[in-house]
């Protein structure tokens, strides 16, 4: 046992790109982890098969849990009505009102760097100070959960971190994307360091009880730092080790390939 004290953690979106390496990083740090997602979540012998709008299996998944961190959603833009409004808000609101119903200690919610696209990403540090500036509608809900979890806070005394997620490629095509834009690198976010990053979502003192942050988490920047990292060091601890392309859970020499 690595940590100070063993928890019982839920990991919503335990199937994904950060989820499956954030259930294997707090496994070996020996805590206690559940998963939840619409199909069984490899390596996890405490898993629940649910939706997120489904009232009675995210409050199944919750009950007894020290922390809860919510990966879960559809990662993309797309149709509010259609496509984001059920995983992105309604089962954002049933994780948030479980996390209050048990007495969950710690909340780890998750934003998007989407949240503040709107700034323009000039050639300067863009800080938490700075607000969000979404463009389309996936990035307005990682806004509401911003503010649901600062709410939460306030109102139920629960400590809450909300991650803005830097750009974390889910496969080659995405890679490559990143490899190509202008601000890619700077806001790379390895595999690697996310499953550091949410360790120490867990493991950190901070912050307390009733108190709520909003953090970026991106890996080493390559030329510009465009996302504040200050705060993360400071209030959790958090020390990214990776710069593009280390840190993937591919090789990149394939990132030239047909």
């Amino acid at each position: 046992m690595k940590s100070a004290e063993a928890q019982r953690v839920l990991v919503t979106g335990s199937t994904g790109a950060i989820g499956q390496p954030v259930c294997q990083r707090l496994q070996s740090r020996g805590h206690s982890v559940r998963g939840f997602a619409r199909h069984p979540t490899p390596g996890l012998e405490d898993f629940i098969v649910g939706d997120l709008n489904d009232r009675d299996a995210v409050f199944e998944a919750a009950r007894g849990m020290d922390t809860i961190i919510h990966l879960g959603a559809f990662p993309n833009a797309a149709d509010f009505i259609d496509v984001l409004l059920n995983p992105n808000v309604i089962g954002l609101h049933y994780v948030c009102e479980a996390a209050r119903e048990f007495g969950v200690k710690r909340l780890v919610l998750s934003s998007s760097v989407q949240a503040v696209s709107g700034h323009g990403f000039p050639d300067r540090t863009i800080t938490v100070a700075d607000g969000p500036a979404p463009v389309n509608h996936y990035a307005l809900t990682k806004v509401w959960a911003e503010a649901a979890g600062d709410m939460l806070a306030r109102c139920h005394r629960i400590s809450v971190i909300t991650v803005r997620i830097g750009w974390l490629p889910r496969n080659l095509s995405e890679a490559r994307n990143l490899a190509e834009s202008r601000i890619g690198p700077d806001v790379y976010f390895s595999h690697e360091d996310a499953a550091r990053f949410y360790e120490r979502c867990v493991e950190s003192d901070d912050p307390k009880a009733g108190e709520s942050v909003i953090l970026f988490g991106t890996s080493i920047p390559t030329s510009l730092e465009r996302l504040e990292l200050e705060p993360a060091r400071k209030i959790i601890g958090y020390v990214p080790q990776n710069k593009w392309p280390d840190g993937l859970p591919y090789s990149v020499e394939n990132l030239d390939s047909d």
